[in-house]
């Protein structure tokens, strides 16, 4: 008699299987009890369960990489139960063999056919520049075959503005899986939660924080190679560190949030001179915003040249690249910018 647990079943945590005797025959003295999928760290395990008294049981299996597992489990009274572990690698393996029960001098033997997964943590990837908040869509990546994703997309004031699942069964481990809503009002969307499960029902779980505003404000005016912040400019900075309170108090529930401060300049002079000046601005109005007393977590960064406000040659005095960018953010904005991956750092 061959018991034989269906790959598909692999993918359910316990697989509860009772050894029948041949029609006619008396039932088999003991079941088993498969727990075939288990997280990294643990192994899976098979419970051997009485349901008469036996004398011995034996389980012998073949792994699919060859390895021999025999297991010896002894006498067992009606009713008792005895746990068996597989000590099993990472990934999926494929085990077929027997076990064997002796009942009363007599041998029952039935075959075991099953999957077991032993899974390393699920990895979600999001790249955020393909957040496509006003096309309802987002791009993810999962570290092993995918199973399906769900998405939760709340506005204002914990407002659900959609809560959708996708199939994504079959897409390969690191395939794009473009996940999609339809939101129920056109409310400013606040927060995105996922949770992505792979083939076998593992799922892990992220949120990310989408929601970031942008602070109009009067231009700093530098002298030409410096980062000194004027006294006639403080003025522009404090309207700007109104505007910023006034935005925090209406975001409270937000929580953690940054404000990201962004320099650029025009394309007139050396690449590295302008990055590193646009960086220095950068951090003299952070610093600025620090000392006037602005508690939150303050970032800044220098984009140079690479994310112009207005495309144009090299060489150009385009008075609209030279600026600064006042953002409030939970997470790390994507600004566009060519050949150049930003890193913020914090004013202390």
């Amino acid at each position: 008699m061959r018991i034989t647990v269906p790959r598909t079943a692999a993918a359910t945590t316990l697989a509860a299987v009772l050894l029948l005797a041949p029609a006619g025959a008396r039932a088999q003295a003991v079941s088993v009890q498969l727990f075939t999928k288990v997280a990294q760290g643990q192994a899976p395990r098979i419970k051997v369960v009485a349901s008469e008294s036996v004398s011995a049981v034996v389980i012998n299996l073949t792994r699919d990489d060859g390895k021999k597992l025999s297991f010896r489990v002894g006498a067992m009274a009606d009713g008792a139960f005895r746990e068996i572990l597989l000590g099993q690698p990472s990934g999926r393996h494929r085990y077929r063999g027997t076990l064997v029960a002796t009942r009363q001098g007599q041998k029952q033997e039935s075959d075991l056919e099953f999957d077991a997964v032993v899974a390393p943590p699920l990895q979600i990837q999001v790249d955020k520049a393909k957040v496509d908040l006003a096309g309802s869509r987002l791009e993810v990546k999962l570290s092993r075959p995918a199973g399906k994703v769900e998405v939760r997309v709340i506005g204002d004031g914990g407002m659900v503005l959609a809560e959708e699942e996708h199939s994504f069964t079959g897409k390969a481990a690191g395939e794009p899986l473009e996940v999609t809503w339809s939101p129920r009002s056109k409310a400013e969307v606040v927060k995105i939660e996922l949770r992505a499960y792979d083939e076998d029902g593992f799922f892990s779980g992220m949120a990310i924080v989408p929601w970031a505003v942008h602070i109009p404000h009067e231009e700093v005016a530098f002298k030409t190679d410096s980062a000194e912040i004027e006294a006639t400019e403080k003025p522009k900075l404090e309207a700007s560190f109104t505007k910023i309170a006034e935005a925090l108090a209406r975001h409270k529930e937000l929580g953690n949030i940054t404000l990201f401060i962004a320099g650029h300049t025009d394309t007139v002079g050396l690449d590295t001179y302008n990055l590193t000046l646009s960086r220095k601005r950068a951090q003299s109005i952070g610093g600025w915003f620090r000392k006037r007393g602005l508690r939150i977590p303050i970032a800044y960064e220098g984009f140079g040249e690479h994310a112009p406000l207005v495309r144009t040659a090299d060489n150009v005095d385009e008075p609209r690249n030279r600026r600064v960018d006042y953002i409030l953010a939970v997470e790390e904005p994507a600004l566009k910018a060519v050949g150049f991956r930003a890193a913020w750092k914090r004013i202390n």
